[in-house]
């Protein structure tokens, strides 16, 4: 079929309105989508409360010592059925936004998403009732993607159309870990999609705002809004002093922490110890830390909210408490377990400005009233230096504590810490983790890989000859689909509302994905 130019014109406004008519499905599936995110998240969230309550009342207890040799071999026990459910399905593993973005590029495919799901949920759960120190934000990212992709298949929603939901799923996920729809959006912008297509961010932003919306009402109170942030009373010139400090002292830390972090997860496999073992170490680990100070495990966010609500501690144990937390998820990280990164991350940065804050009350440049704004200030810098989203990091910090008086700074500071991050040349965290992935062997043995774009209407195809594109090398548009049927690519003028397969090497799917995508979109 040849389209000329005055049959293009003929189509007129009826197939734009379809177009929207469209659009608009997708945007109620994404809804949909963000319901049963929620409704999916909700319960991880309340099983990982339910348990480390349950934890901290038994070692807050006092128990008897016969009953720590019945709850031990319990916990590992659990952790060795999880490192079982990872060993058969290792798309689970660690926090899945990696996993996540190796779907939607295309490096990936749930073979069997309903099975990884149930095995990522109860997974993480296990994992972290443990007490090891781990995030929920990250199995939460990765359950709302196999969420969006088993609607993609039921809803039998168009292949171009398929990533959107899984990052709509995705985004939403984040949204249900802490209740920050905006914040999700941003994070699969800058973490998972890396390209801002308009119709991405208008289903995540949908699904977010709905899975958030779910979060908040079985979660209606949200401690970190009892957190009290006090701006010190300084000029502007000496603001801009504390700012400069912040991100430098937090640049320079994120950088050790990124490089022991790595470090630690590259010589974990090379140990030459079984796997039982090796978890007998970190269970051993966790347990000492659970008699000791039980709100640094699981993650270490209790820990992180108490010492901001009550900040003016001694120095030295604030900072002892910190690198115990530091190695410790180190090593919970680089077992392989599920479970993410992102609050660990957080609390790590909490910490350090609780650090330098008590540094600068000794020194009577700030007050005590003003630890826990410095605190907030550096949670952000320091998730800026780490994972490289300064747009998400600002934004989920004001949301979840609803402090507006952060925000400025946050913007200040999170800008020259990604400056200065550039300049140490520390890599982002996900993206290291990513490149580990696809360079294992099953993934260097791709040959060819397919992408699906839609044509949006005044895109760089809209309108064009496929005869006539000129695409990068190796680049061949293998085949056409309108209206739900695949017409014969030659002689073919591409219009809006097309879903176009373009065939490219797999090697570069990374480097041609955004441009490629960008020639279909209209931005």
């Amino acid at each position: 079929m040849d389209w000329k130019i005055s049959d293009l014109k003929k189509l007129g406004k009826w197939r734009i309105l379809k177009l929207k008519l469209i659009d608009a499905r997708l945007y109620f599936v994404s809804i949909f989508v963000g319901l049963l995110t929620g409704m999916v998240a909700v319960p991880y969230r309340y099983l990982l409360q339910l348990f480390f309550d349950s934890r901290k009342a038994f070692f807050d207890s006092n128990p008897h010592w016969y009953l720590h040799l019945l709850l031990f071999p319990l916990l590992w026990g659990v952790l060795l059925f999880v490192a079982w459910l990872v060993k058969k399905m290792p798309l689970i593993t660690g926090g899945g936004i990696p996993q996540t973005r190796g779907v939607i590029n295309g490096r990936i495919t749930y073979k069997n998403p309903l099975l990884q799901l149930i095995a990522k949920f109860f997974g993480g759960v296990m994992a972290l009732s443990a007490g090891l120190s781990l995030g929920r934000e990250g199995p939460c990212v990765q359950i709302g993607s196999y969420i969006g992709n088993l609607v993609s298949k039921w809803g039998r929603v168009l292949s171009g159309e398929r990533k959107q939901l899984l990052a709509a799923g995705a985004g939403a996920g984040l949204a249900a870990a802490f209740a920050a729809p905006l914040a999700s959006s941003l994070l699969v912008i800058e973490s998972i999609e890396r390209f801002d297509a308009p119709k991405t961010a208008i289903t995540t932003l949908l699904a977010g705002v709905v899975a958030g919306g779910v979060a908040g009402f079985f979660f209606p109170v949200n401690p970190y809004f009892k957190i009290d942030a006090i701006a010190p009373s300084l000029p502007m010139l000496e603001q801009f002093k504390l700012f400069l400090l912040l991100a430098v002292v937090i640049s320079v830390f994120a950088k050790l922490y990124s490089t022991f972090t790595l470090w630690s997860k590259q010589m974990y496999p090379r140990l030459k110890q079984p796997v039982y073992i090796k978890l007998l170490y970190l269970l051993i680990m966790a347990y000492v830390i659970s008699l000791t100070e039980i709100n640094l495990t699981g993650g270490g966010e209790q820990f992180l909210i108490a010492q901001a609500m009550d900040s003016y501690k001694p120095v030295l144990w604030v900072m002892a408490m910190m690198m115990i937390h530091l190695v410790f998820t180190a090593f919970s990280f680089s077992s392989g377990l599920p479970g993410g990164n992102f609050i660990p991350t957080l609390v790590t940065g909490g910490l350090f400005g609780q650090v330098v804050a008590l540094l600068l009350v000794s020194h009577g440049f700030i007050g005590q009233e003003n630890i826990s704004y410095i605190m907030l200030i550096s949670m952000v810098g320091f998730l800026v230096a780490v994972v490289r989203t300064p747009l998400t990091g600002i934004v989920l910090i004001t949301e979840m504590t609803g402090h507006l008086d952060v925000f400025y700074p946050s913007i200040i500071v999170g800008g020259l810490t990604y400056y200065f991050t550039e300049l140490l040349q520390i890599k982002p965290f996900n993206v290291v983790l990513y490149d580990e992935m696809i360079s294992m062997p099953q993934y260097r043995e791709q040959q060819r890989y397919s992408l699906a774009v839609e044509i949006m209407y005044g895109s760089y195809f809209d309108g064009k000859l496929v005869d006539k594109l000129t695409l990068p090398e190796h680049c061949i548009i293998k085949s056409v689909r309108r209206d739900r049927k695949s017409l014969p690519t030659q002689g073919l003028t591409l219009i809006p509302g097309d879903q176009v397969e373009i065939e490219i090497d797999a090697q570069d799917i990374e480097k041609l994905y955004e441009p490629l995508v960008s020639m279909a979109n209209i931005y």
